[in-house]
């Protein structure tokens, strides 16, 4: 039997994390939040581009991971240290923000590269399956998808929780990851799911806007970018609360 607390008392706990420490989030690293919100639709776009601006977008999206790093590495701090002025955002304890980087950029790229293969999945489906009804479509596609991205996004909710853990103390501490999580990890696994969703609407919002470009596109693309930073605002308190409260959680007194 599970001595897991429940999926209620973990989003209880993170709501009460947003509550008190949300502005002190959002002041800790301000500049790199301005930095990843501006680059964001540019990493977004990086998968698919082929044209002379390549160059362009992969240098944004560099930029984009690195303030992607310092944004979420100084939410961890602002919540788990009250470290609200981001001062160690430059390094953190034991080079942890090197670790942090790595780690994230790591856990990144695979999903991105997860979702460009998965990307052409429902073309190729439509095709094989010799364009069916929308039921039939869905039916087929939604359990073809799942049986591919639940298992890694279960990876990324368990052994994310090194991210937190990295902010705070410099230490990754991969062994033992999974049974300290202390509450169920199906919440955390339906908010990473939101956020690949969320980004997976943003680029389809996006990409038409590299060859015409509307006003009402714009708008819905940043719209769909903003959604996507709330997306990982949320993501970024799950897993701290989940450190903060794990059996790990005692070496932030340390």
């Amino acid at each position: 039997m599970s001595s897991k607390l429940g999926a209620r008392r973990f989003i209880a706990a993170t709501a009460s994390v947003i509550r008190q420490r949300g502005r002190a989030m959002l002041g800790a690293a301000p500049w790199s939040l301005a930095v990843f919100v501006l680059t964001l639709p540019f990493a977004l776009l990086t998968s698919t581009l082929y044209q002379y601006r390549d160059v362009l977008f992969a240098v944004a999206a560099v930029v984009n991971l690195i303030a992607f790093a310092r944004v979420t590495f100084a939410w961890h701090r602002a919540v788990l240290l009250a470290d609200d002025a981001g001062t160690g955002v430059e390094g953190g304890r034991g080079g942890g923000g090197v670790r942090y980087l790595v780690l994230l950029v790591a856990i990144t790229i695979a999903v991105t590269a997860l979702g460009r293969v998965t990307g052409d999945v429902p073309f190729v489906l439509y095709m094989v399956m010799n364009a069916p009804s929308s039921l039939v479509f869905f039916g087929a596609l939604i359990p073809l998808l799942a049986v591919v991205w639940l298992p890694v996004l279960y990876l990324v909710a368990t052994y994310g929780l090194s991210l937190p853990r990295v902010a705070a103390t410099g230490a990754y501490g991969f062994r033992g990851l999974r049974a300290a999580m202390p509450y169920k990890r199906w919440p955390l696994l339906l908010m990473l799911l939101v956020l690949v969703l969320l980004a997976g609407i943003a680029y389809g919002f996006l990409y038409p806007l590299t060859y015409y470009l509307t006003a009402e596109g714009a708008v819905q693309g940043a719209l769909a970018t903003l959604l996507c930073v709330l997306a990982v605002f949320v993501v970024t308190a799950m897993y701290a609360v989940a450190y903060r409260d794990s059996a790990l959680g005692k070496e932030l007194g340390q």
